[in-house]
C-alpha cells in the first residue's frame, strides 16, 4: 500500500502540469501577440483606424516605380503599381477581388482565383494580421523560439479560413514581425513567398515598417513606403471592380419599368396586347437583364442578356424564348443613336447567296433611346437578306 502512495506523489505533479500546458501555451500566445499590438501602437489607437493610403517605390522585374494602396479596416483594398512596363490594379470592394493585368493580355479587370485572394487577404491587412484574429475567425499556434539571422524570434503559424497556413516571425525583444513565409502567386500560380520588413517608423502615434523585401519562386521585389496618410478621404466607389467603357453607355437602363407589349396585326398597325412591370438589371459593368413575361393568346416569357465582347468588339444580346424553348445570339453596334442586333453573317452575303425560299427569315433587335425615363425596344424581320426590315413587335419602356 505504501508503495502505490510513493508513486502517487510523483505521478500526481506530473499529471497537473500536462493538463495545464495547453492553458500556459495559450496564455503565453495571447500576451505575444498583446505585446505585438502594444509594439505597433496598441489596440485602442488601431481601433480608431478607418483607413490607411499609403504612397511610394515598388520595384517589381528589376524596374522601379511609384505605387499608390488605400486600404480600410472593413477589408477594403485598391493598388496600383508597376511590374517592368505595364501598370497593374487590384481591389476588393468587400464583395468582389479583382485585377486588370497588362502581363497575362488583360486590358479589363478579371475576377481573380483562390491563391490570389489568398494573397489579396495578406495586402489588406492594416498592419498585422494579428490584429482582432479571433474576431476574424483565425487559427493561430505559437510553434515555439528559433534563431533567424542572429536575432530570437518568437515563430506563430496562422491559418484564415479555408485557406493555407501562413508561419510569422516575431521578434522577442521588439515583438515587430521581421519575417514571414507565406502563400503567395505569381501570375495566377500559387507558390511560396518568404518576406521580411524593416525600417519601422512611427506615423500618428503608429509603428508601420517602411521597407520590404520579398522573394518568391524567381521574383524579387522591394517596397518603399514614403508616405502614410491615417483616415485619408476618399471616393469609396475606387474598390470596385471597373465596369466595362461600352457598357457603361447603357446604365441609364437599369431600374424598372413598366412595359407596353405592341405587335403588328395583319392589317400593318401596331396594337396593344398588354402591360406589364419589368426589372432590368445592370451587375458590375458587365450585362443588362430582363426577363419580361406578357400574354398574346398564350402566355409568353423572354429573356433578354445584353453584354459586350472584347474579343470581337462587339455588344450581344441573348434573347430566350420560353414558350418555344430556343436560344438566339445577335450582335449588335451603334447606328444613328440606336443599339443595333441583328443575326446577319459578318460579311454581308451577296444576293446569289440570299435566303432560299423556306429558310427562317433574319431577325433584328434596335434599342432606341429617349431621355432617362423612356426606350424602345423593336423586334424586326427580314426576308431579303437584310436589305429591307418589317416591324414585328414594339415593346414601350417607361417609368
Amino acid at each position: 500500500m505504501k508503495k502505490h502512495i510513493i508513486s502517487l506523489v510523483f505521478i500526481f505533479p506530473w499529471l497537473l502540469s500536462f493538463g495545464s500546458e495547453p492553458a500556459n501555451q495559450q496564455k503565453n500566445l495571447d500576451e505575444i501577440i498583446s505585446r505585438h499590438i502594444e509594439a505597433y501602437g496598441g489596440q485602442e489607437k488601431w481601433d480608431a483606424v478607418e483607413a490607411l493610403e499609403i504612397r511610394g517605390y515598388f520595384t517589381g522585374f528589376s524596374e522601379r516605380n511609384d505605387f499608390y494602396t488605400l486600404k480600410t479596416a472593413n477589408g477594403k483594398f485598391f493598388s496600383t503599381f508597376n511590374l517592368g512596363q505595364h501598370r497593374l490594379q487590384e481591389g476588393h470592394d468587400g464583395t468582389t477581388y479583382w485585377t486588370i493585368d497588362p502581363w497575362q493580355g488583360f486590358d479589363y479587370p478579371r475576377r481573380i482565383n483562390k491563391a490570389e485572394r489568398h494573397v489579396f487577404m495578406q495586402k489588406t491587412e492594416l498592419f498585422t494580421p494579428f490584429y482582432r484574429w479571433k474576431e476574424r475567425g483565425f487559427q493561430v499556434e505559437l510553434k515555439g523560439t528559433e534563431e533567424v539571422d542572429g536575432l530570437e524570434m518568437y515563430v506563430l503559424t496562422l491559418t484564415r479560413p479555408g485557406m493555407p497556413e501562413e508561419t510569422w516571425y516575431l521578434d522577442t525583444q521588439t515583438y515587430l514581425v521581421y519575417k514571414s513565409i507565406t502563400p503567395w502567386a505569381d501570375f495566377a500560380m500559387a507558390m511560396v513567398a518568404e518576406s521580411y520588413y524593416d525600417d519601422y517608423r512611427e506615423v500618428n502615434g503608429l509603428l508601420l515598417p517602411h521597407y520590404m523585401e520579398q522573394t518568391f519562386s524567381t521574383r524579387h521585389t522591394v517596397t518603399e513606403i514614403g508616405q502614410v496618410v491615417i483616415n485619408p478621404g476618399f471616393d469609396k466607389g475606387i474598390f470596385r471592380m471597373p465596369a466595362c467603357k461600352h457598357m457603361e453607355k447603357l446604365d441609364a437602363l437599369a431600374g424598372t419599368w413598366d412595359v407596353k407589349v405592341e405587335f403588328m396585326t395583319r392589317s400593318g398597325s401596331m396594337h396593344a396586347f398588354d402591360q406589364v412591370t419589368v426589372p432590368l438589371k445592370k451587375r458590375a459593368g458587365m450585362f443588362c437583364r430582363a426577363n419580361i413575361s406578357y400574354e398574346v393568346n398564350l402566355p409568353a416569357t423572354t429573356l433578354y442578356t445584353l453584354t459586350y465582347n472584347r474579343h470581337s468588339n462587339r455588344y450581344q444580346l441573348v434573347v430566350y424564348n420560353e414558350l418555344h424553348s430556343t436560344t438566339h445570339l445577335f450582335d449588335g453596334k451603334w447606328m444613328d443613336g440606336s443599339l443595333v442586333f441583328d443575326n446577319l453573317p459578318e460579311e454581308q452575303q451577296n444576293e446569289a447567296s440570299a435566303p432560299s425560299a423556306g429558310q427562317q427569315p433574319l431577325t433584328q433587335y434596335v434599342f432606341t433611346f429617349g431621355d432617362e425615363q423612356t426606350f424602345l425596344l423593336e423586334r424586326n424581320r427580314s426576308a431579303n437578306n437584310g436589305e429591307s426590315w418589317q416591324q414585328v413587335k414594339r415593346l414601350t419602356y417607361s417609368r
